[in-house]
């Protein structure tokens, strides 16, 4: 399989499109592979966008806003690895993790590029990351509505309460 193919896949399911239920979604035949770069380039592009929006906070406050960015984009990849372990469907996780890493790093330039206008744009992209959430928990752990809404809380009530770390790591100069 392409990277090609692997992101069509991981598209489609994630993005709640309509398929024919005859067709199998073949979210299964995305392996590890595929699943890893997603969250790569998730990395590469956090990683960037820390070293380009912060370069000159110091040390210590870089530290911390890495830590608390990274932290806040493990949640969904936890929740989704947690409840696919519960419900047996680890075998569809790399493409969600492919999709997740994609579009969460789509979603951090987006914030990114809004906040450099001076724009304040966390309830918007705190939105989407539900939508987002919702939508993939549906398409790759195929889940009930009602579970992939609890599915989307959890992970939006995660990311949020992951920015709350900025109030006890040690630089503390963030917080005047």
């Amino acid at each position: 399989m392409s990277f090609s193919d692997a992101l069509r896949i991981a598209f489609t399911a994630g993005s709640g499109r309509k398929r024919d239920e005859s067709e199998p979604d073949n979210v299964e035949q995305v392996g590890w592979t595929y699943g890893i770069a997603g969250v790569l380039i998730l990395v590469a592009v956090q990683a960037g966008l820390l070293f380009w929006s912060g370069g000159d906070l110091g040390p210590e406050i870089l530290r911390d806003l890495a830590i608390t960015a990274f932290t806040a984009l493990a949640v969904p990849f936890i929740v989704f690895a947690v409840v696919a372990a519960t419900l047996k469907r680890t075998d569809r996780l790399p493409a969600a993790y492919l999709y997740l890493g994609i579009v969460l790093a789509a979603l951090q330039v987006v914030s990114a590029v809004l906040s450099s206008f001076g724009t304040g744009s966390s309830g918007f992209l705190i939105g989407i990351l539900g939508a987002v959430s919702y939508l993939a928990s549906k398409g790759f752990l195929q889940l009930s509505w009602s579970v992939a809404l609890a599915v989307a809380v959890v992970v939006v009530i995660g990311f949020m309460g992951a920015g709350m770390l900025l109030f006890v790591l040690p630089s503390g100069r963030l917080l005047t």
